[in-house]
């Protein structure tokens, strides 16, 4: 019986020791591994192109990314995109002047590409 007692103890202090050794959640840590997303525009297209060499370009440079939707486009859709594109194309313009839209690799939907 004693025996029983003493391997059940034992068990019972290697688990709440292994318990003690894992890292602990920071808000640092947590910062760390969460994924952070990227500001997108919003282009309509028959076809992705978001792995072409100049999206990615772009993307690595003004830290947006370009995201791709089907050519059908249902109102409440294009409004919203009109809506985010506008926004993010003010930021973008606030930063770095013009310049950006002489480097972005097709035309958006509610924003104005003249300099």
């Amino acid at each position: 019986m004693n025996k029983y007692i003493l391997m059940i103890a034992l068990l019972t202090l290697q688990l709440s020791y292994s318990q003690n050794q894992e890292p602990q959640a920071t808000e640092q840590n947590i910062e760390n591994t969460q994924t952070k997303t990227l500001a997108s525009f919003i282009v309509f297209s028959i076809t992705d192109q978001s792995n072409a060499e100049e999206y990615l370009k772009f993307k690595e440079k003004y830290n947006v990314d370009i995201k791709f939707e089907s050519c059908a486009v249902d109102l409440s859709l294009f409004g919203r995109a009109k809506k985010s594109n506008k926004e993010l194309a003010d930021v973008l313009t606030e930063q770095y002047g013009k310049v950006w839209m002489d480097e972005l690799p097709c035309s958006l939907v509610g924003v104005s590409m003249e300099q």
